[in-house]
């Protein structure tokens, strides 16, 4: 039985639908109504039994019943809660569970301090002297759907307005993954003794700038849009002045001066412990598109 929290989010859903298609005995945590729904959706559209627990990864001791005879767990919950990470981990060894699989960020090797990465590294730490059996994965930039927080509404925006907007030179290079190879990633390592212990990095097949990547949206999509390029330090000060207005807005100008630093990763111990072999930015952002107009 594999036990996994956080399987309504973007990811897990994915995950959960691959693992029962393998016929895999799965435990999901939910804590709302409307989350189990989700689950009882994922196990009607798979036709296989899905068990459900509820739990709140606000206490420990709500997690210990589903998290009893399990053999192992996926936990796809934002490392930067970082106590929902202790809660887990607590329940886990009383349960006496060894064998976890933690899915992180590459937001943890983006040069200087911020405070997403400095909570994320904190629960890093707090996995590896756990005692568990664990693996890390660091996905970098998720896409692939409509539950995807990046290019899906990238690609809105462009059918609805005709136009897109770059903050800087669009030089930079991105490496963004698409979420199937994420979800087999987890499930190939889960049972793989060689990536006990370990932190792999998970992207996309090659990196590519951001310019190139508008290039590749443009012929994929089949429409002509404007590409409007605003230089850093304006960019900040429009959206600092933005959210005085907006007060609700969750864009901020340090996620803008981000967007100057290279996001290009490494792979290569994850193709060589399990097989990690990703598809091109090419061939995932025609799948999403494909996905989202039917």
């Amino acid at each position: 039985m594999i036990y996994i929290a956080g399987g309504t989010s973007f990811l897990g859903k994915r995950v959960v639908e691959k693992l029962l298609n393998k016929n895999k005995e799965l435990r999901c945590l939910f804590r709302s109504e409307a989350a189990k729904h989700i689950l009882l959706s994922l196990q009607e559209k798979s036709g296989k039994k899905l068990d459900l627990s509820v739990g709140n990864l606000l206490s420990a001791d709500s997690l210990i019943y589903g998290l009893k005879d399990t053999d192992s767990a996926i936990y796809m919950v934002r490392l930067e809660y970082v106590e929902f990470v202790k809660n887990f981990i607590n329940a886990a060894l009383k349960c006496r569970l060894k064998r976890a699989v933690f899915i992180s960020s590459t937001t943890v090797l983006l040069p200087g301090e911020n405070k997403l990465k400095k909570l994320k590294l904190e629960s890093e730490e707090l996995i590896k002297n756990s005692g568990l059996d664990f693996t890390i994965l660091r996905p970098s930039m998720i896409y692939g759907g409509s539950g995807d927080n990046n290019f899906y509404k990238m690609l809105n925006f462009i059918k609805n307005k005709g136009f897109f907007v770059i903050f800087g030179s669009g030089k930079n290079l991105i490496q963004p993954v698409y979420v199937d190879d994420v979800a087999d990633a987890i499930s190939e390592v889960l049972e793989n003794p060689v990536t006990i212990g370990k932190t792999y990095e998970i992207c996309g097949k090659n990196a590519l700038e951001y310019n190139e990547m508008l290039k590749i949206v443009k012929s994929k999509l089949k429409r002509n849009f404007k590409i409007i390029k605003l230089p850093i330090g304006a960019s900040k000060l429009a959206v600092n002045f933005y959210k005085r207005i907006v007060k609700k807005s969750d864009f901020n100008s340090d996620q803008i001066e981000r967007m100057k630093i290279n996001k290009a990763y490494s792979y290569a111990d994850a193709q060589k412990d399990f097989g990690f072999t990703p598809v091109s930015f090419e061939e995932g952002i025609e799948k999403e598109i494909n996905e989202t107009e039917k």
